[in-house]
């Protein structure tokens, strides 16, 4: 706890991180509630259930939420690689040895902003799009909301993480928020242009989350796309952690 702590302190001090979450927040929740409006303009005269009303609220508001992730994604690369540019990663490492230790406290920090981040998103969004949609009398959150819900979360905190082990490994600020940006959004787009891509773009992480929030259809099950975006947030980090040790 005192190294999650320790990290918290750190990263609160940062102007750096509180622009990345303003950023996130606004700029996704202008476009959640822009995205909102439009769907819901779509339904006029048309007759839905509630459930069906419920979901297409909670969809529209999860694909602006995901658009909070490269922001956060940033935020994870410079939590550590301005610590490697000033040194202070040497003090961080003189108070607590393990290297594990560390990447774990700032994974919390990381983890719980992407949380805060997204419920501060998704609940006005939500609102919002349940005022807009009163008429169809939407229910509250039937049970196929949830995978929805799960997967726009897991989502932006795994590309959060995703930031923080790029970082970690590349110990460059504009290195790692490269290798970010290429994995989430470039090489999806240059896999689908190659024989095996369909294959490939399962194991990458946008196309499991944009079959989680309805974006696309099925191409597996959803608890393959699950452990396809929870693998992204362990496995890097486990791999810094490694290099880390060894450095």
């Amino acid at each position: 706890m005192n190294a999650i702590a320790a990290e918290w302190m750190k990263a609160r001090t940062l102007r750096s991180t509180w622009w990345a979450l303003g950023v996130a927040v606004f700029v996704s929740l202008g476009l959640t509630l822009a995205g909102a409006g439009t769907v819901v303009a779509r339904w006029a005269g048309v007759a839905q259930s509630p459930d069906q009303t419920a979901m297409g609220i909670v969809v529209a508001v999860y694909v602006g939420v995901i658009l909070a992730q490269l922001p956060l994604g940033m935020l994870g690369t410079m939590t550590i690689t301005g610590e490697h540019a000033s040194g202070m990663l040497d003090v961080t490492r003189t108070a607590t040895p393990s290297v594990t230790r560390i990447l774990l406290a700032k994974a919390a920090v990381l983890t719980g902003a992407s949380l805060a981040v997204s419920l501060l998103i998704a609940v006005p969004g939500y609102v919002y799009g349940r005022f807009l949609a009163a008429d169809h009398h939407p229910s509250l959150l039937p049970a196929q909301v949830w995978p929805v819900i799960a997967g726009g979360t897991l989502m932006i905190v795994v590309t959060t993480l995703l930031g923080l082990s790029l970082g970690a490994l590349l110990r460059n600020g504009a290195a790692a928020t490269a290798a970010l940006v290429a994995i989430v959004l470039v090489l999806p787009l240059v896999a689908r242009m190659l024989p095996w891509g369909e294959v490939a773009n399962r194991l990458l992480p946008a196309i499991p989350a944009l079959q989680l929030i309805k974006q696309m259809p099925p191409v597996m099950p959803d608890a393959a796309a699950f452990a396809v975006l929870g693998a992204w947030g362990v496995v890097p980090l486990a791999i810094a952690a490694v290099v880390m040790r060894r450095s």
